[in-house]
């Protein structure tokens, strides 16, 4: 005699609740990841540019606010903004001595830090 072994489908429900319950709470745990770790390279390069713009202004006496000269932070230095991956930085006066630099990646996430001081916009 053989005997068959089967799930229900009152296990096999359970089974699906347990990964759905499983799923929802992974799914935005890891966007959430994603979001925070393409914001954090964008916050890298931001604070590279400001390094470069705080040296500019020791030397010049002045930063440089805009947007088109954000090639001229670089001149002589061999580092660049990654511009390859699609994302665009942009500078523009903050007014009353500082200057916010923007960085908005090709999924779209934006960054927006004011120097000095490196808070957001």
């Amino acid at each position: 005699m053989t005997t068959h072994h089967c799930f229900t489908l009152i296990e096999v429900m359970i089974a699906v609740g347990i990964l759905a319950v499983v799923t929802a709470i992974a799914v935005p745990s890891y966007t959430d990841y994603i979001q925070t770790s393409r914001e954090g390279v964008l916050i890298q390069n931001i604070s590279t540019i400001e390094v470069f713009q705080e040296d500019r202004r020791l030397r010049t006496g002045a930063f440089l606010l805009v947007a088109a000269d954000l090639a001229a932070i670089t001149a002589g230095t061999g580092w660049a903004p990654q511009s390859d991956d699609g994302t665009t930085y942009s500078i523009a006066d903050g007014g009353a001595g500082t200057y916010d630099v923007t960085a908005t990646d090709v999924a779209g996430v934006t960054v927006c830090l004011t120097y000095p001081g490196g808070d957001r916009c």
